[in-house]
């Protein structure tokens, strides 16, 4: 995108350029994108399994960055931007939960959180004095009706549902081939070893490194008595 072509419409969010874009979305997509890290999200039968590669040679506190927060001991946020824009998108997430316990009296579903999250970013688009926040979520868990879930929320308030998601430095390397070989993997496996195996195994296809437990971190959502947990160094370390 040449900044000749944008020259006048990126100066309002609600101003399309000639070719139908909105270049302030854009911006903030690409604000999101964090240079220095990669994270693969998978799922199979009773597991969601996030592991995440951490570059803390190239970090910086002005780049965008990696945040997990767990909702509850089911359902998990996962994000990618800026600090201060995540946090705020946290916040709202954790309001609309209370919300609906309070009224509902039972966890939020994912689905519906999903929903909420896209509609929030869609209406940032709509009025010139808002920008839209520079921030991916990523809401993974235990959905108590439909299972392992994971959902992207992008800026523009576009949503989808995965069964494997990548988010990073690295996230255009998931080719159509890996994707497909790790899905068929997924699909005959139960547990967070194999979930968490598959997840590792796409990041050094498309890293082209081989991994050490040190530079990883790995966070399982599973239908076991601990649903969410942590793996400790020496998980890791088997897994690998």
């Amino acid at each position: 995108m040449k900044r000749g072509g944008s020259f006048g419409y990126d100066q309002h969010i609600t101003i399309f350029s000639p070719d139908g874009k909105l270049f302030q979305v854009e911006y903030a997509f690409r604000a999101t994108q964090n240079k220095n890290s990669t994270c693969i999200i998978t799922k199979n039968k009773d597991t969601v399994s996030l592991v995440m590669f951490r570059n803390k040679k190239n970090e910086n506190s002005l780049n965008p960055v990696f945040k997990f927060f767990a909702l509850n001991n089911f359902i998990g946020t996962f994000h990618s931007g800026f600090q201060s824009d995540i946090q705020m998108k946290f916040k709202e997430i954790t309001e609309e939960s209370v919300k609906y316990f309070q009224k509902f009296k039972s966890p939020i579903s994912m689905d519906f959180l999903a929903k909420k999250i896209s509609d929030m970013n869609q209406t940032f688009t709509q009025y010139a004095y808002m920008r839209p926040l520079a921030v991916r979520t990523v809401i993974l868990g235990i959905d108590q009706e439909s299972g392992p879930q994971i959902f992207k929320c992008e800026p523009s308030g576009f949503c989808s549902s995965h069964e494997i998601c990548a988010i990073g430095e690295k996230e255009s390397f998931l080719d159509p081939w890996i994707l497909n070989n790790a899905t068929q993997k997924l699909k005959k496996s139960y547990n967070f070893f194999h979930s968490t195996k598959a997840a590792l195994w796409i990041l050094q296809k498309i890293l082209r490194y081989k991994l050490i437990q040190e530079e990883i971190e790995v966070i399982i959502f599973s239908k076991e008595k601990n649903p969410y947990r942590k793996l400790n160094p020496r998980e890791k370390e088997l897994i690998l």
